[in-house]
């Protein structure tokens, strides 16, 4: 008994646990996302990400003032995975006031979405090594470290959301006839 109660304990504590990297993970998108809305060509003046941008805009053959969208296009993808996160966290608080429980399919899907980001941000990285790898293998990180956590919080299958099996009435008379 004191097991099963332990037990429970941990999953609770491991399903806070990914919640609170995930609300780590929000504030980090929403951060670089102002720091690069400080800027004044936002991403384009930093040194190696401002060259795949450029790249990227001339392999589209984009006009060149197109690049500066681009740029900004870039901040409000990282503006929306943030405010993503932020609002999954959000969304399990009100759930589990409200229902009692909270389901982690969103929880799931934004941290999918902040791994591809992140995998997606990695090319100036790859290109020119350094500190920006570093930081996105640590978001990657963040994100699995959450994943696993929340797997566990509600166990992989949970046999209260498990249908019990039955047979109904016209599935055994067919069989009879």
């Amino acid at each position: 008994m004191r097991w099963a109660t332990f037990a429970k304990g941990l999953q609770r504590t491991a399903r806070i646990g990914a919640y609170l990297i995930a609300l780590l993970l929000a504030v980090n998108w929403a951060a670089c996302a102002l720091d690069s809305l400080g800027r004044p060509f936002f991403d384009i003046g930093r040194p190696a990400v401002g060259d795949v941008i450029i790249s990227i805009v001339n392999v589209f053959s984009l006009a060149p003032q197109s690049a500066l969208l681009f740029a900004l296009f870039l901040v409000c993808l990282k503006l929306m995975v943030g405010a993503l996160l932020l609002a999954t966290f959000i969304c399990a608080i009100y759930e589990r006031l409200r229902w009692g429980r909270c389901d982690d399919a969103m929880l799931d899907v934004a941290l999918l979405v902040s791994a591809l980001a992140s995998a997606a941000s990695a090319f100036p990285g790859l290109t020119h090594g350094g500190e920006m790898l570093n930081e996105i293998i640590g978001e990657l990180m963040l994100c699995l470290i959450a994943s696993g956590l929340a797997i566990y919080g509600r166990g992989y299958l949970v046999q209260d959301e498990l249908p019990a099996p039955m047979r109904s009435q016209d599935s055994a008379m067919i069989r009879a006839a």
